[in-house]
């Protein structure tokens, strides 16, 4: 009896140590797998920056080809979009004046039109009803294609005027919106 009990007390601490052995050699694992993982992170992080700053050189290059000048109401903002691989310069002019609004998509680097807009920026009923112009966003459209080409008539989306794809589709104070939730997934990821 005692012999028995005397391996089974050797058995146990053999497999107390393996245990212990089997537990340090995953604590080790785990420790390699989180450095690897924050080295990857800071590496996509680095990566991710650069692509942010070379599409933002693109679409500079992009305008001045283009002979964009800013001017009063001008604006563009750039955006590199990984899911697509693709750079994207979105570029606005706005006419205070007459509230009038243009927005065009262009992919910076291969000059691919992808979407473009025109009409009222101030299209909500309140404001139309003061400005007594109910009709003003009448004729406001957007048009998008997904994949650039904008010689393709019809296009992947309309937004406004015709937009409709049974009915008169005439713009209204959603047409914007519409618009830009519509093209909001190339300018994020």
């Amino acid at each position: 009896m005692k012999i028995v009990l005397a391996v089974l007390v050797v058995a146990l601490l053999a497999l107390a140590w393996r245990l212990n052995s089997v537990n340090a050699a995953l604590g080790e694992q785990q420790q390699q797998i989180q450095t690897l993982k924050s080295t990857l992170a800071e590496k996509s992080t680095q990566e991710a920056l650069a692509l942010q700053t070379q599409c933002s050189e693109m679409a500079s290059k992009f305008l001045s080809r283009r002979g964009w000048k800013p001017g009063v109401g001008d604006d563009y903002k750039n955006h590199f979009n990984s899911k697509l691989k693709k750079c994207f310069v979105l570029v606005s002019g706005y006419l205070p004046n007459d509230d009038f609004l243009t927005i065009d998509l262009y992919d910076a680097a291969e000059g691919l039109h992808y979407a473009t807009f025109n009409g009222h920026q101030i299209c909500d009923v309140a404001t139309l009803a003061i400005t007594r112009n109910p009709k003003k966003c009448r004729m406001d459209s957007g048009r998008i294609w997904f994949d650039g080409d904008d010689t393709r008539n019809p296009p992947d989306f309309t937004a406004g005027f015709r937009g409709l794809l049974y009915g008169g589709g005439s713009g209204d104070e959603t047409t914007l919106k519409t618009f830009l939730d519509h093209i909001h997934p190339l300018m994020s990821d």
